[in-house]
């Protein structure tokens, strides 16, 4: 996979770091100041649900139709330029309609704290989402890694810090809130000097390019893609905006510090969707099915196999792992949200680049159409599930709803490309997990978390992953295991 896989494993260790560092967060910080994190993620999840209607939907033109303009002698015809403009765009648009209604929206919210700093939506999610245009605007140079600590990893730094102060009563919640802003301020003036070092920053418009026939289809394609990018946020975002609203901020924060939990498992997602994407859009416009082919089994089998390596050392144990955390009482109503969310998790992975194929391609319209759908229903599902189950109602909606997406996407994609992601490796896999699993459940436990944690979850990921070795599961997962060797040992 060249370059893709290159990126995609420098782009998993900056994610890994991350993790350590939220890991040091939750083990010593975050339960210790659940409102204020509440708030935060709050905020932070309000910003990504409306990136789609912020951008006007330039989040997805940004992969869909950069290769029609590519062209660095003439600017890539004034590509990023445009994409700036339906960002500004949609957050005028926003920000006009929230104004009108602004006195409702407040009124429905069940926090006081979030009413009084429920405005700082406005100038973060700006920031927010014109920075996530420009990391996903640097995908198309295949460039993810710098984007990434940019964006991802400086965030999940500053966060823990802004509230370190909060909890030693060095600054106020005032001050951590604004340093929020300043930081994705910062993020914002990095990720523009770092397109200007590629030779990539081209902001002047070229309207010759935008022939009316262009415009056309990349107005359908926005007005499509961002009521289709809100709807999928909404199946996978909503949950935890739900619980602010309908429940305490610090139940919130509860729930996402199991999220953060679940997170581990997404880091070689994040690392292998962002590197492949531009290669989905180049094969689908040259209709290159061989190819696609062969990259939609490799994502597959390869998330699948590392999905089930970290969901299964995790699960394994989640008891040990939740009666480490400090504030262990309120806490430990996360741990059924953890399991849940990492089936989820597995599900999706397991699908590999299915929707993707039906996104960027011609037949997006259906993808759209089942997201609207799906987010409707769940809404459904977490206004009926939050009252009744709380924090688990929650993630059995996300669960639901990401399975049901991706069964569709799954089919489509077989209907419409006669492709399918799994291989005869797939069960055997599946298998290998499940036997590890047992395997090491009845190994007798020490009394001593941490030592449990180390031995039951050591115990099994060296059981898994010899086998997937020996038993050349993934050809790309044994090729990076003799480089890192050899790099170590060599």
């Amino acid at each position: 996979m060249g370059v893709i896989q290159r990126q995609s494993f420098k782009h998993s260790i900056v994610n890994f770091t991350g993790l350590a560092v939220g890991a040091l967060s939750m083990l010593f910080l975050y339960p210790r100041v659940l409102e204020p994190y509440g708030l935060m993620s709050y905020l932070l999840s309000l910003s990504a649900l409306g990136l789609p209607v912020l951008t006007l939907g330039a989040n997805a033109v940004a992969l869909r139709f950069f290769p029609f303009f590519e062209n660095k002698e003439t600017g890539h015809n004034g590509f990023l330029s445009l994409l700036l403009m339906m960002c500004a765009t949609g957050c005028l648009l926003s920000a006009a309609v929230a104004g009108l209604f602004w006195p409702q929206i407040v009124g429905k919210l069940s926090s006081p704290l979030l009413r009084e700093y429920l405005w700082l939506a406005f100038p973060y999610s700006f920031l927010y989402v014109t920075n996530s245009i420009l990391a996903v605007y640097c995908a198309n140079f295949k460039r993810i890694v710098v984007p990434s600590i940019l964006f991802d990893l400086s965030q999940k730094i500053a966060l823990p810090l802004l509230l370190a102060g909060v909890w030693q009563q060095w600054w106020s919640l005032d001050i951590a809130l604004g340093g929020m802003v300043l930081h994705a301020l910062a993020v914002q003036i990095g990720l523009i000097l770092y397109l200007r070092w590629l030779g990539q920053w081209y902001w002047r418009p070229n309207w010759a390019f935008l022939t009316p026939e262009r415009r056309a289809e990349i107005g359908r394609f926005v007005g499509l893609g961002a009521f289709g990018g809100f709807a999928l946020l909404l199946v996978t975002k909503l949950d935890g905006i739900m619980i602010g609203s309908l429940s305490t901020l610090k139940m919130t924060g509860v729930y996402a510090i199991a999220v953060n939990l679940a997170a581990v498992i997404e880091v070689p997602t994040k690392a292998l969707y962002t590197a492949s994407i531009s290669s989905v859009s180049r094969y689908l416009a040259l209709n290159d099915l061989p190819e696609l082919d062969n990259l939609y089994k490799k994502v597959s089998i390869n998330l699948l196999t590392v999905g089930l390596l970290l969901v299964g050392a995790m699960l394994i144990s989640v008891d040990s792992l939740f009666a480490i955390l400090p504030n262990r009482g309120e806490i430990a109503a996360g741990k059924m949200v953890l399991i849940i969310l990492g089936t989820a998790k597995l599900v999706e992975m397991a699908t590999g680049l299915n929707n993707y194929l039906i996104y960027y391609s011609k037949y997006y319209r259906f993808s759209l159409l089942a997201l609207g759908l799906l987010a409707a229903g769940n809404i459904v599902f977490n206004l009926v599930l939050i009252p009744r189950y709380g924090l688990n109602g929650a993630a059995i909606a996300t669960l639901l709803s990401i399975s049901s997406y991706n069964l569709f996407t799954l089919v489509m994609v077989r209907q419409k490309f006669g492709l399918q992601p799994f291989t005869t490796k797939t069960p055997l896999v599946l298998f290998l997990a499940v036997a590890c699993f047992a395997a090491v459940f009845f190994v007798p436990r020490t009394g001593i978390d941490l030592l449990d944690i180390a031995l039951r979850s050591g115990l099994y990921l060296l059981l898994f992953s010899t086998l997937v070795l020996r038993l050349r599961i993934s050809e790309d997962l044994n090729d990076a295991a003799a480089k890192g060797w050899a790099r170590l040992f060599g």
